[in-house]
């Protein structure tokens, strides 16, 4: 009964092309919207941020590491690693709408 419903709703569904364009359309907006929005690219980092990053790391999570080693994309600085584990990198939005 339920896969005969399911069935006779899509035969309707793609028997009315008046529907199924806009539904194509809207589906294709969406997930341009989902890219734009959730897709990340890395950010430069200079030094000075790197060490406040790091800083601030060991503060809030009560972490003893004495060094860390710094995360390359090339020649430019994206990130660290701290001897704890912990990674960081910053990413910022393909897309910004702000700043």
């Amino acid at each position: 009964m339920m896969t005969e419903l399911v069935i006779s709703a899509i035969q309707s569904f793609f028997s009315n092309p008046e529907f199924l364009v806009p539904t194509m359309w809207v589906a294709f907006g969406c997930v341009l919207a989902w890219f734009l929005l959730s897709a990340k690219r890395h950010h430069t980092i200079d030094d000075n941020e790197l060490k406040m990053l790091w800083k601030s790391h060991k503060q809030f999570n009560h972490c003893n590491p004495t060094k860390f080693e710094a995360i390359k994309n090339g020649t430019e600085t994206i990130g660290y690693i701290c001897e704890c584990g912990h990674q960081q990198t910053q990413q910022r939005p393909l897309v910004n709408f702000g700043v």
